[in-house]
């Protein structure tokens, strides 16, 4: 005997909610929270841990970035309120004394790495802070680089040895660029410093070289040290090593060496130091200065008096985009930056915010609510005759011939963040009932799918492997896709599908429902099912320790997506096994049913298989509410 069966396996829509619940395909979601569309299952976010020590109190971390020194050393800083912190043996340790001052106590830092002959370096921005630098090798250590004659203060990125500069407040709309920066033409030598003199017993002398004294500003580089008999190198790390077993250390920022012979130097020997300094605001990097008549390399700037503020700036090619409010500008500075060009590129191609796009190997991806009537999420790519063009990935799946995808009017993006992370591109938004980012929008590239999540990002970064995200709702920055890290705590999850005719428009039962994937044995799922819009009504629960979890061979669920709570998981050591569990559908005749899933445990939970057993059509009629 033939049983009549429907099965949704496919999962690769995510929420469609342009179109009627009734005309969405099946496998995709007409209303999800929390749960990731992964092509052949859904299933729950992952976790998340707290990095580093934990800060109470109300606030919020208005500045995200790891940096990366060239030996692959990774170092992670944070702005908080006027602090510059950095991680230090798990503990955020801060970097000199209110850094950004009072003004700029709630606006976004930015941050750009340099990396030359003069070492490894970070820059740090905003409109009413101040430019700062780091020598990363000395991570502790800073200078204000800000000089109202020779730079400015504002949003910036460092592309082609120059830095470039936005958001200067008193001229919003303008594109900056600084000097190409040229360290073999800028550095000053200095040869046979002296940092100490020899006693025939004493190993080890301390100094600090003498460049700082004339200039704060000032960095130092390639330091050589010998007291005639053992000499020592820089490793460019800030340690230097004797060519006869010594060690040393250097403070590029400060100056300070430190220098331990393996033999005590002779009584009244000379310790000397050759090295090299520069100063990044005299035709450097964080100079912004340029003749009467401009020579190529010098610095420059480009107004772009429409389409309102300057909100970022992204590379795509040989160009650089400015996209603003309303519109999108392009700058394009050829070989010979004299020659540049600064035109208009589209018009109401558009941003909210500072950081709500990010620049891909595939495009530049944003969030475009330049048509307030229709918010959108576009990538500006290539086209089939190889010019730039916006492109909408909300609305871009092919249904029925017509576009359809995620409708975000409910949705604000005026303090978004947008990262690439995998296959996945995320951007941060708020509920109307936010005043900060409590929804992360998740877009699959290779399935093309958007899901929801609930999730309080004022930024992201990556860090030691893993995504990290500044907390938009505290003091605190977050490790995601972390497993089972957070309090016990529930959150808010569903998944809903389509509102199905199971292919036959008429009154029909169905005799169970097979529900197929892996479970945690903490986690418990509760089965509804709206019956011709009759409201959702449980019908069965799905739990870890049922005799239909098969516990013979867990499961290598392995880290998928970010989360929240315990109720996702993720990354080492998940425990789920697969389960299939029959659910008796005891319901009346209907003619649509739409299901719904919820976690109401804790663990990893995921659907492969949702089917409808045993099918049987009975009649034409229309349910007995809709008859006249």
């Amino acid at each position: 005997m033939d049983i009549n069966i429907k099965t949704i396996s496919d999962f690769q829509y995510g929420i469609i909610n342009t179109l009627e619940d009734s005309s969405i395909p099946r496998g995709a979601s007409s209303n999800s929270l929390n749960w990731i569309t992964e092509g052949d299952s859904v299933s729950l976010r992952r976790g998340s841990a707290i990095l580093g020590n934990e800060i109470t109190g109300a606030g919020i971390i208005t500045g995200i970035y790891r940096a990366k020194r060239s030996d692959g050393t990774e170092i992670l800083y944070r702005k908080r309120g006027q602090k510059l912190e950095y991680l230090l043996s798990a503990t955020w340790t801060e970097i000199g004394t209110n850094v950004f001052g009072s003004s700029a106590v709630s606006e976004n830092a930015s941050f750009a790495e340099f990396h030359s002959l003069a070492g490894d370096e970070l820059f740090i921005n905003s409109p009413n802070g101040t430019l700062i630098k780091i020598m990363l090798a000395n991570p502790a250590s800073y200078a204000v680089m800000y000089d109202s004659s020779k730079n400015f203060k504002g949003y910036i990125k460092i592309k082609q040895n120059r830095m470039m500069l936005w958001g200067y407040t008193k001229s919003p709309n303008t594109y900056y660029l600084s000097y190409i920066d040229d360290v073999v033409e800028n550095k000053t030598d200095v040869s046979a410093e002296n940092v100490g003199t020899g006693d025939g017993s004493e190993k080890t002398f301390t100094d600090t070289l003498a460049f700082k004294g004339a200039g704060a500003k000032r960095t130092c580089f390639a330091i050589v040290a010998t007291d005639g008999t053992e000499t020592f190198a820089d490793n460019f790390d800030g340690t230097l090593t004797g060519d006869k077993g010594g060690t040393g250390t250097i403070n590029y920022m400060s100056g300070a060496i430190s220098l331990t012979f393996n033999t005590a130097p002779t009584g009244s020997q000379a310790i000397t130091c050759n090295y090299s300094w520069e100063d990044s605001t005299d035709a450097g990097i964080c100079d912004f200065t340029y003749s009467a008549t401009r020579l190529a390399g010098e610095g420059s700037f480009f107004p772009q008096n429409d389409g309102g503020p300057i909100q970022n700036v992204y590379s795509y090619g040989n160009s650089e985009y400015c996209v603003h409010e309303s519109k999108t500008w392009v700058v394009t500075l050829t070989l010979d930056d004299t020659n540049a060009t600064n035109l208009i590129y589209r018009e109401k191609v558009g941003m909210p915010s500072k950081e709500a796009g990010v620049a891909t190997g595939n495009g530049i991806y944003f969030v475009d609510t330049s048509d307030d009537k229709d918010y959108q999420i576009k990538i500006l790519t290539l086209n089939q005759n190889g010019d730039v063009v916006p492109e909408s990935i909300s609305k871009q799946l092919l249904y029925n011939k017509k576009k359809v995808g995620i409708d975000l009017s409910d949705y604000l993006f005026n303090k978004s963040f947008g990262w690439e992370w995998g296959d996945y591109i995320l951007f941060t938004c708020r509920t109307s009932d936010f005043t900060q980012n409590n929804r992360v929008l998740l877009y699959h590239k290779q399935i093309k799918s958007i899901d929801v999540l609930e999730y309080y990002v004022n930024g992201f970064a990556e860090y030691d492997g893993t995504l990290i995200s500044a907390d938009s709702m505290g003091y605190n920055v977050f490790t995601l896709f972390s497993g089972y890290d957070d309090d016990d705590s529930l959150i808010n999850n569903y998944w809903e599908g389509n509102d199905d005719n199971l292919d036959f428009d008429g009154l029909k039962k169905v005799k169970k429902k097979i529900i197929q994937g892996s479970i945690a044995p903490d986690q418990k799922i509760k089965v509804s099912a709206n019956i011709d819009n009759g409201g959702f009504v449980e019908i069965g629960t799905i739990r870890g320790d049922g005799d239909y979890v098969d516990k013979g061979q867990k499961v290598n669920v392995g880290s998928v997506i970010l989360g929240s709570k315990e109720v996702g998981g993720g990354g080492d050591g998940i425990t789920a096994y697969n389960y299939e569990k029959e659910i008796s559908f005891d319901q009346d005749k209907f003619d649509r049913v739409k299901m719904r899933f919820e976690a109401v445990g804790l663990g990893y939970f995921s659907i492969s298989s949702d089917k409808f057993w045993d099918l049987r059509v009975k009649s034409r009629k229309r349910p007995t509410k809709y008859r006249n």
